[in-house]
C-alpha cells in the first residue's frame, strides 16, 4: 500500500457559545481537515488544530506546510511505516500539530486496512474512559449551573479556567464544591499565570476542595515550579510544558509534575504512545487534554486513552452533546453511565459527512 495524496482542507465550525479563558476566546473552530488517500482506495482522515498563541501554527500556515512541504516528503510511502514517515517529516522543524494531523490520518488508514479500531491496535487496555469537562470563564451563577447540570448527566470531573485572578479562582472552587457531588474532581488551569505565592495561596485556600493543579506557573520558571510541586500535597499536571517526549522526560527528571498531559493534535498516536510508555515506566499517571476538538478530533482522544494503561485520569472533552454544535462526521460520540466509549468500527470508526465538509470549508 502506498500514499498517493495528502490534502489539508481549512474548515470553520461556528460554536453555539463563546469559549473564553484567561488568555483568549473562541467563537469558531478554525481547524484543518487532513485527508490521506492510498493506492488501495483506503482513505485516512483527521483533524489538525492550529494554535498560533501556543505552537505558532496558524490555519493558513498549516495548510501550506502540509500540502507544500510534508505531503511531498511522504507521498509514495507505506502508511504502515510510521517511524520512517516521522523521520521524513522531521526534516521540517517544529509544526507539531500539522504532523500530528497526518499521523492520526495514517493510523486511521492502518486501522481500516487491519479491520480493527485504533484503540485495539494501541493496546486495547479499556473500552471506555471517564470524561472531564471544561468550565469556561463566565459568571459564578452560570458556572454553578453548568457544573450542576453536567454532574446530573454523569460527569465527575471539571477543569476551571483560571489564572488571571487568584481571588476569583478561590471563590469559584468554593462555589463549585457547594453544588457538585463529593466524588467529583475539580482542578484549576492556571494558564501559567500565577506567581509561586499566588499559586500557593490558591492551594492553601482551597485545600481539601481542589484535586489537582494544571500549569500554575510559567513553564520557563522551573525553580518555582519544582518548589511548588514539593510544597503542596496535590498533583500538578502539565500542558504547555508537555509538548514533546523530550519535554516530558525533562519534567519527570526535575520532578515538577505528578500528572503528565498530551494533546492528540500535537502528538498524534505514534508519539503519544511513546510518551505514554515513558510515563508508565516512571509510574506517572497521564491525562489527555482538550485542544477544542470537534467530534472528529474527540474520537482520537477516546482511542488513545482507551488503548493504553497510562491514561488513568479523566480526559478532557468538549461539549459534544450540545444542540446545534456543527460536526464533520456522521456518527455521534457514545456517552453512557458517566463514561465515553471508543468507536468500535475500524480505524477511527467514523465517516465524513461530505455535505458538512463542503458547508464548513473556507477559502484562505
Amino acid at each position: 500500500m502506498k500514499i498517493t495524496s495528502v490534502q489539508a482542507i481549512p474548515v470553520r465550525l461556528p460554536l453555539p457559545h463563546v469559549m473564553e479563558w484567561a488568555t483568549g476566546r473562541m467563537t469558531a473552530q478554525s481547524h484543518v481537515l487532513v485527508r490521506i488517500m492510498t493506492d488501495e482506495g483506503i482513505e485516512g482522515i483527521a483533524e489538525a488544530i492550529p494554535r498560533e498563541n501556543i505552537y505558532g501554527e496558524t490555519q493558513v500556515g498549516m495548510v501550506h506546510v502540509v500540502t507544500r512541504h510534508l505531503a511531498p516528503l511522504i507521498e509514495g510511502m507505506d502508511p504502515f511505516d510510521t517511524e520512517k514517515i516521522h523521520e521524513k517529516m522531521d526534516f521540517i522543524k517544529s509544526n507539531l500539530a500539522a504532523k500530528g494531523g497526518i499521523d492520526v490520518a495514517l493510523w486511521d488508514i492502518i486501522g481500516k486496512a487491519c479491520g480493527k479500531p485504533i484503540f485495539k491496535l494501541l493496546g486495547g487496555y479499556r473500552e471506555s474512559i471517564a470524561p472531564s469537562r471544561i468550565l469556561w470563564l463566565s459568571s459564578d451563577e452560570v458556572l454553578q449551573q453548568q457544573a450542576k447540570e453536567l454532574n446530573e448527566r454523569g460527569y465527575r470531573a471539571f477543569k476551571v479556567k483560571g489564572g488571571a485572578d487568584p481571588e476569583a479562582d478561590i471563590r469559584r472552587i468554593h462555589l463549585l464544591r457547594e453544588v457538585v457531588t463529593p466524588d467529583t474532581k475539580l482542578y484549576i488551569d492556571g494558564n501559567q499565570l500565577y506567581t509561586y505565592f499566588g499559586a500557593k495561596r490558591v492551594y492553601d485556600e482551597t485545600r481539601g476542595e481542589l484535586d489537582y493543579f494544571e500549569e500554575p506557573i510559567n513553564a520557563q520558571n522551573e525553580r518555582d515550579r519544582v518548589r511548588l510541586a514539593h510544597s503542596i500535597d496535590i498533583p500538578i499536571t502539565g500542558d504547555e510544558s508537555n509538548f514533546t517526549m523530550g519535554d516530558i522526560a525533562h519534567q519527570i527528571d526535575i520532578d515538577a509534575l505528578s500528572i503528565l498531559m498530551i494533546k492528540i493534535p500535537r502528538s498524534g498516536f505514534t508519539l503519544g504512545r511513546k510518551i505514554a510508555s515513558l510515563c508508565d515506566g516512571f509510574q506517572r499517571p497521564m491525562m489527555i487534554g482538550s485542544q477544542s476538538e470537534s467530534d472528529l478530533g474527540m474520537t482520537a482522544i477516546v482511542h488513545m486513552a482507551c488503548g493504553m494503561k497510562a491514561f488513568e485520569c479523566p480526559c478532557e472533552f468538549m461539549d459534544f452533546e450540545q444542540e446545534g454544535r456543527p460536526s464533520l462526521i456522521n456518527e455521534s460520540i457514545r456517552f453512557e453511565g458517566g463514561r465515553v466509549y471508543a468507536p468500535e468500527g475500524s480505524g477511527l470508526g467514523v465517516t465524513l459527512d461530505e455535505d458538512a465538509v463542503a458547508r464548513y470549508t473556507v477559502e484562505l
